[in-house]
């Protein structure tokens, strides 16, 4: 009880010093407004800002752990993550001369906001959904921090940042013993992950929007039921906004889990009640997201009455062309094809497929963790067999199957890379859960050649 005293003290002090950093942020955003801080200025004097409101948090995280060096891994994370967000704006602008999505998102959000500070609210949009809610959201933070670029890259970098830490936070507390630190390796330093998720946009958005969801999941499969289905259908709704069909994946998969995952404690007539009842709703969330999706896809010019060989094939034509083009697997919907769906999405483009610089550094990463899967091939499959034991690890399954069964017609190799960024984070869970788990009272596994010792022993006393 003396140990644990000074430890629960930094917590507390940890707890309250997370106030400081959320007035931190806002104090910083005001100052950067009222100062008329311009062009790259802003990144010199927001990032120092984002850290400090940051570092409580990620203190917290590490003194949960016991691990002060979890602390300076994450810290590092976090410095990358925003750099990050200077390298994405640097192709975006130097290499592709400005003819990217988050210009235009930035333009309209720099108008929202002069709207907004003379108290006129009407956004001018058809709707806040879709595509439309990245330049409102944009208009909000211009709102505070100013019509500035590069605070805007910083900001959707800062947001995604803690897509992954609930990310990280989530694998903790469902895998408790699972390899915390090799995930957070890869979960934090991927170059997909540092790049792509960085701009203003809906990929840092989304990012942030399955990690909060999958923070919920966590709960709800820990026996935090009532908080995490809040907190996950937070996340959910919040990854509507953007990709309904995004987020009626991890919905499937989330009932998915619920329904086939074993959880603990003694099962009864309420845990059966809960059960049905926590299954009905979760696949009428699930239906609702789903619902949507027909009309997001048909608002973005795909035609679902075909049915969704249609939508798959049209999505093929539309992200076809480039250098960057290739021809996807034509038997996505089959059985028989998902596997190479699924090696499509997480493992491609191969070495002898990149044609220049950014296609052979993401061939580099994807032929890495092509790597790993092999050389822990042993260790995944006995944790796949074991895999109703974890039901965040069936969740995470499920949403990966559904997710390369949905992206699995796009034919353009940087249109992959930068999808696959919503589920590479679930993917790396399965390389970083350990091989096998024994039950509570079971015996620990003796190796062979000390049982033979053993054996020896007695015969001897015998």
């Amino acid at each position: 009880m003396q140990r644990l005293a000074p430890v629960q003290a930094r917590v507390s002090v940890i707890a309250g010093s997370t106030l400081v950093g959320t007035a931190a942020t806002v104090l910083g955003l005001l100052i950067i407004w009222s100062l008329q801080v311009e062009s790259v200025w802003v990144v010199m004097f927001l990032v120092p800002v984002l850290v400090v409101a940051t570092a409580p948090a990620l203190a917290r995280q590490a003194a949960r752990e016991r691990d002060r060096r979890l602390f300076q891994l994450l810290l590092l994370a976090l410095v990358l993550k925003l750099l990050g967000s200077l390298v994405r704006y640097y192709v975006s602008f130097k290499v592709y001369g400005g003819v990217v999505d988050s210009a235009v998102y930035d333009q309209i959000g720099a108008a929202l906001a002069d709207r907004f500070r003379s108290g006129n609210f009407d956004t001018g949009l058809d709707s806040l959904s879709g595509t439309n809610f990245i330049p409102f959201f944009t208009g909000l933070l211009y709102t505070l921090s100013g019509s500035n670029i590069f605070a805007g890259y910083l900001l959707f970098s800062w947001l995604a940042f803690w897509g992954l830490f609930y990310l990280y936070r989530a694998f903790t507390i469902a895998v408790p013993n699972g390899s915390r630190r090799s995930y957070a390796r890869l979960l934090f330093f991927l170059p997909s992950i540092l790049y792509w998720p960085s701009s203003v946009g809906k990929d840092a958005w989304m990012l942030f929007a399955i990690g909060l969801a999958a923070y919920g999941v966590a709960r709800v499969f820990t026996g935090r039921v009532l908080r995490g289905v809040i907190v996950a259908a937070v996340g959910l709704w919040l990854a509507a906004l953007v990709r309904p069909h995004v987020a009626g994946m991890a919905a499937l998969g989330m009932a998915v889990a619920y329904v086939v995952g074993r959880r603990l404690g003694r099962p009864g007539w309420q845990a059966m009640v809960m059960k049905v009842v926590g299954m009905v709703a979760l696949v009428v969330l699930a239906s609702l997201l789903l619902s949507q999706t027909a009309a997001f896809l048909n608002n973005n010019g795909l035609d679902t009455e075909g049915g969704l060989e249609s939508v798959l094939a049209a999505n093929a034509r539309r992200t076809g062309g480039g250098d960057s083009s290739f021809t996807p697997s034509s038997s996505g919907l089959s059985p028989v094809g998902l596997p190479m769906a699924v090696v499509t999405i997480l493992f491609r483009p191969f070495l002898f497929e990149a044609h220049n610089a950014q296609a052979a550094v993401t061939a580099l990463e994807s032929t890495i963790l092509l790597s790993l899967v092999i050389k822990r091939r042993r260790s995944v499959w006995q944790a796949l067999r074991q895999i109703r034991r974890r039901p965040y690890v069936v969740f995470v399954a499920v949403y990966t199957i559904l997710f390369a069964f949905a992206f699995s017609s796009i034919a353009n190799f940087g249109i992959l890379a930068r999808e696959r960024v919503q589920v590479l984070p679930f993917f790396l869970v399965i390389l970083a859960i350990p091989a096998s788990q024994r039950r509570p009272g079971d015996q620990p596994a003796i190796p062979k050649s000390e049982k033979r010792r053993a054996d020896a022993g007695q015969l001897v006393r015998a």
